[in-house]
């Protein structure tokens, strides 16, 4: 088999064009974010992981559009206060060795770096410490299989399995060799495995045959089961693991495994390495003082006591403050959280005196400036904050909040997002790139529901637009505003061509013809395959065609105008009766998100679709393609 047959068998699209990551730099997460803000209606769930509040933040503080660029910031800000108040606990581990399982990609830059960072580390402690490396991926359908950084990553992903098949006790001195110059992944494994001598016969044959597939489809699978989305997710004695990603970060978690206190490496620990290690008194600001030295030490404060009025309706049926409410006192140690009801005398003059125009509101007193989160922090945290007469508001597009307080500015926004309420007849606005891989999934999790339900509800599609890229429509009439969309020309001539489709054949064909050209065809070749596409389905392609030339500029206009109201900024964004969905990515989940916003249930809702739908909401919104 040449290498151009066998990186076809490996992957039926070509690679997904890498978007532009703006993450932490201490704590880097190496993958495409959804849209990710405070959502707008939140369940009743407990946060029981740290891994769960940081994921709950994650969307919070990552909104596209209409958060300021300093707003995007307080991603960092979050994950390090994480770091500060709250450690996984590994104490009650029970075996002799500690445990460490990574989820990467192997040309993903973070994901490499843990790799380097936790390599000397391995070799001080050699079979004290049971390594597995582990890499997150899509098998697309079986023996196919797809990963964010394309076949490149896939193959380098493949033959790294296999070295640690073979050579368990030398595969790391190849890995981070290739990390050395990871862009040349797979080509430089050979090379790599000869220096760390490898058996590179054995390597190789797993890697050309189907034992390659094989391991690399347990991998994607084990990656799947925990729901590792991003590059890295590391588990430690089998508990997510949140703190620092070097060299003797991890040395100082695997000493805390009971049974290696009393090894050697571990004996001469600093007692802390930075504020993350001091954990001793959750209910007190732990700081470390003399970090990495001998005279280390955890210091204990306790935290300034602040007040936090949570404004809301009890009519908001979409407004619950649960989550966000249990995070913020995790990060605001000594927070006392009131609730508030808007249609109270206090409520009432609450939303005059902070001229609230929507709802749940955060109000929290002056003295939150004395806080050891917000010194801590600076900027990036204050910037989430409006300052009022008394103290300090989040900001709206912070929370996200959407329920307005009055009722007919409530009823004008909806009718400028084109939902009518009241009709028993929900409506689901899902928005997408032609050619985001997240998108596409989201695309063909709804169908079965559309199948279900037809015309019982409005399934409305919708494309992310941009007004940055290098391949735009220009819209000379409106001082040569540009829309543009992610993954270049080809994807933003396909989203056009898809909504010509929906506005000529109705949304039965645009499923037809979306879902063909996810499988058929991709963002480099779309100009050019679709026309076969929508000939095979039986459409006018001169009537498509017409359409394109004709409405590009006002079908690309309506959508950014849409999605800018919607404060849309990645795929797959989906709303309900303008509400944005968080529930499970999947057919039963979508189901239950539209089913729920009737006024009285169709029986085709007692149909269970195949597909859980218990995912959690952190985790449903974990994957997708932003810019």
């Amino acid at each position: 088999m040449d290498k151009e047959d066998k990186d076809m068998d490996f992957l039926n699209k070509e690679e997904v064009q890498e978007t532009n990551i703006k993450n932490s730099d201490v704590k880097p997460e190496h993958e495409h974010h959804l849209h990710e803000h405070l959502h707008k209606h939140h369940t009743h769930e407990n946060i029981n992981t740290d891994s769960e509040k940081e994921a709950w933040y994650n969307n919070i503080f990552s909104k596209k559009i209409i958060i300021p660029l300093a707003i995007i910031g307080l991603l960092i800000i979050l994950i390090l206060v994480f770091s500060w108040l709250k450690s996984p606990s590994i104490l009650d581990w029970k075996s002799d060795k500690a445990k460490i399982d990574f989820y990467v990609m192997s040309q993903c830059p973070y994901g490499t770096q843990v790799e380097d960072a936790i390599k000397p580390v391995l070799d001080k402690f050699g079979n004290a410490v049971e390594f597995n490396l582990n890499f997150i991926g899509e098998e697309t359908s079986p023996g196919k299989f797809q990963s964010l950084h394309g076949i490149k990553e896939v193959l380098g992903n493949t033959v790294q399995l296999c070295a640690a098949k073979y050579n368990p006790d030398k595969y790391m001195d190849m890995v981070v060799c290739m990390n050395e110059l990871a862009q040349d992944i797979p080509e430089n494994w050979e090379e790599c495995a000869k220096d760390a001598d490898i058996n590179v016969d054995k390597v190789k044959k797993c890697y050309d045959g189907d034992e390659g597939k094989e391991l690399l489809s347990e991998s994607f699978k084990k990656s799947k089961a925990i729901n590792a989305q991003g590059s890295p997710t590391i588990y430690i004695n089998e508990k997510s693991y949140e703190g620092g990603r070097d060299e003797l970060s991890f040395q100082r978690a695997i000493c805390n495994t009971p049974t290696l206190t009393e090894h050697p490496e571990c004996k001469n620990m600093p007692a802390c390495g930075d504020d993350s290690d001091c954990t001793g008194e959750p209910e007190k600001i732990g700081q470390c003082e003399l970090p990495n030295t001998k005279e280390a030490k955890c210091v204990y404060t306790e935290p300034v006591k602040i007040t936090i009025k949570v404004l809301n309706d009890k009519n908001c049926k979409t407004c619950d403050t649960a989550k966000l409410t249990a995070v913020t006192k995790s990060i605001f140690l000594g927070a006392l959280v009131e609730e508030v009801d808007v249609s109270t005398e206090e409520g009432k003059k609450l939303v005059q005196e902070n001229k609230i125009v929507k709802l749940p509101a955060y109000l929290f007193e002056e003295k939150v400036a004395e806080t050891y989160a917000w010194k801590k922090s600076g900027p990036q945290l204050t910037n989430a904050f409006e300052k009022t007469d008394d103290g300090y508001k989040l900001l709206d597009a912070v929370t996200g909040a959407n329920y307005f307080v009055d009722e007919s500015a409530r009823e004008e926004f909806y009718k400028s997002i084109g939902v009518k309420l009241g009709d028993n007849k929900p409506q689901i606005d899902f928005f997408v790139m032609s050619y985001c891989p997240y998108g596409n999934q989201a695309e063909e999790a709804i169908k079965p529901v559309y199948d279900l339900l037809k015309d019982k509800a409005v399934f409305n599609p919708h494309y992310v637009i941009y007004e940055n890229g290098e391949e735009c429509y220009k819209d000379e009439d409106n001082k040569g505003q540009s829309y543009c969309s992610l993954h270049g020309g080809q994807e933003l001539h396909q989203n056009v061509r898809e909504a010509c489709v929906k506005d000529e054949y109705g949304i039965a064909d645009w499923f037809k013809f979306a879902i063909e050209m996810n499988t058929r065809c991709n963002f480099k070749n779309a100009d050019t395959c679709w026309e076969k596409v929508a000939k095979d389905l039986g459409y006018d392609t001169d009537k498509i065609k017409k359409c394109e030339k004709d409405k590009a500029i006002s079908l690309t206009k309506a959508e950014f105008v849409l999605g800018t109201k919607l404060g849309v900024g990645g795929s797959p964004q989906i709303f309900i009766d303008g509400v944005e969905f968080q529930g499970a990515r999947s057919p039963e989940g979508y189901k239950q998100g539209l089913c729920n916003a009737f006024d009285t249930k169709p029986s085709e809702c007692d149909t269970v679709l195949e597909g859980s739908a218990s995912v959690t909401n952190s985790q449903a919104a974990a994957g997708g393609c932003v810019a």
